[in-house]
């Protein structure tokens, strides 16, 4: 029943005491609540001052607690009442606003230090958004050994956030970074750094340099065909184009979260296709695989309708990405047109007037050129890649999962992404896409095998 009174005074930075006047309207409520039947909030206060020890007084009507401790706990066991009988991210808000106060140090360590249900997750979440944040490290540090349930939950989501243009979002994401350095092993603190090479913030680069970050992710083979598969980190990202940038079809941008997945390093290559026809006679053979200019083993089969493409991935013991995994997966952790940057550049891809040998006259072998950060090559150009989706002329009422997208869609029309060495670089832009009928087959369509974990 003293816990309001707790509250109430330290609410007051730095006031350990108060008249009966002042506490009896913080108490009054949790009084009617318990039923007390022992006279007005003054007697309360009296008798625990007289009979426990646990407050002390200042005269005839001034009251306070015989230890700040005993304010620090109450307060904090105040809060967490608050917290779940009331509203939750007002009263985070309200403490997050104290971080890095030394006055109210304890009432947060206390509060966080208490589990079932832990309220360490959407605590860390609204500390993270201020932008002071970083500067109490060294509370940081005590939470994470002293809170009940600590989880790399809310910093992982930070890090996985598209970076943006606001250096205070890149310096809390820098942070978080480093927190998860300590709360995470190797195995799954790698491939997250992996995703942040090209991070726009120069001392979060220098970091990453300094720990000689390599961007090798891990990768494995599929079931059938020898295909190469690299291990997409999950994380956020905005999906789409903002009003003024793209074609309409790219908007809404959203925010979706990706959860890991693997992506083919490379596009389905003949060499691979043509494992996968010893093993199914039945199936038809491309179009053009007799022609010399897109047969070679190592260029990106073409030539094969989407049926095709998704009877392989079935065989190959995966499927095709959906839209967002795609574009999550091009992106690379990059906001730019172009993952290398917002201009097309010289030899960069396989497009036309990309200054490639190969550009506007066929398909090149695939790793022809650099990977993007996650490892993954030909995202953009060589060919148009088939995926799951049917195709929508708009972003409105997309998931935000990752998930392929089927309802409201044109089945009889799928997605393609990435360009093709035969079209203009605007069609190379991480955010194009464009919808082709399942029954198409040309010289610049391919696909590229995922598959779940």
């Amino acid at each position: 029943m003293l816990q309001p009174a707790a509250l109430w005074l330290h609410r007051e930075e730095g006031r350990t005491r108060a008249t009966a006047a002042q506490l009896a309207p913080e108490m009054e409520q949790v009084l009617r609540a318990n039923r007390w039947s022992g006279g007005a909030a003054v007697d309360l206060l009296r008798t625990v001052r007289d009979d426990s020890g646990l407050l002390t007084g200042w005269g005839p009507d001034q009251f306070g607690f015989m230890h700040l401790g005993f304010q620090e706990y109450l307060a904090a066991a105040e809060l967490r009442r608050l917290a779940f009988e009331g509203d939750k991210p007002a009263v985070l808000r309200e403490l997050a606003g104290h971080y890095g106060d030394s006055w109210w140090q304890e009432v947060i360590l206390l509060v966080l230090a208490q589990g079932n249900p832990s309220l360490f997750a959407p605590f860390m979440h609204a500390a993270l958004a201020r932008a002071d944040f970083d500067a109490a490290a060294e509370l940081t540090g005590l939470i994470l050994e002293e809170a009940a349930e600590a989880t790399a939950e809310p910093f992982l989501q930070w890090v996985r956030q598209a970076p943006g243009d606001d250096p205070e979002h890149w310096a809390r994401q820098w942070a978080a970074l480093r927190l998860l350095e300590r709360m995470l092993d190797s195995a799954a603190f790698q491939p997250l750094l992996a995703t942040l090479r090209n991070h726009p913030l120069p001392a979060l680069r220098a970091w990453l340099q300094s720990r000689k970050v390599d961007g090798a992710l891990p990768t494995c083979v599929s079931d059938q065909g020898g295909v190469e598969l690299v291990l997409i980190p999950g994380g956020r990202f905005l999906m789409g184009s903002p009003n003024g940038v793209g074609n309409a079809d790219e908007r809404p941008q959203h925010e979706v979260e990706i959860q890991p997945f693997y992506l083919g390093r490379y596009p389905v290559t003949n060499e691979e296709y043509a494992r996968f026809l010893r093993a199914n006679p039945d199936m038809k053979e491309p179009k053009l695989w007799g022609d010399r200019l897109f047969n070679q083993a190592r260029q990106p089969v073409v030539g094969v309708d989407w049926e095709d493409a998704r009877r392989f991935a079935e065989w190959a013991g995966g499927r095709l990405p959906s839209e967002a995994e795609w574009e999550y997966a091009c992106r690379a952790g990059t906001t730019t047109a172009y993952w290398w940057g917002d201009d097309i550049g010289i030899n960069c891809a396989n497009c036309r007037g990309s200054g490639s040998q190969w550009s506007g006259r066929q398909t090149s072998p695939v790793g022809a050129f650099e990977p993007n950060a996650f490892g993954v090559y030909d995202t953009s150009g060589n060919v148009w890649e088939w995926l799951q989706d049917g195709w929508h002329g708009n972003y409105y009422g997309a998931p935000t999962d990752g998930s392929a997208w089927y309802a409201g869609g044109d089945s009889s029309r799928r997605v393609v992404r990435g360009g093709s060495w035969i079209t203009n670089p605007r069609s190379l832009r991480s955010a194009y896409r464009d919808g082709y009928t399942t029954g198409e087959a040309d010289d610049n369509l391919g696909f590229r095998l995922a598959r779940a974990l």
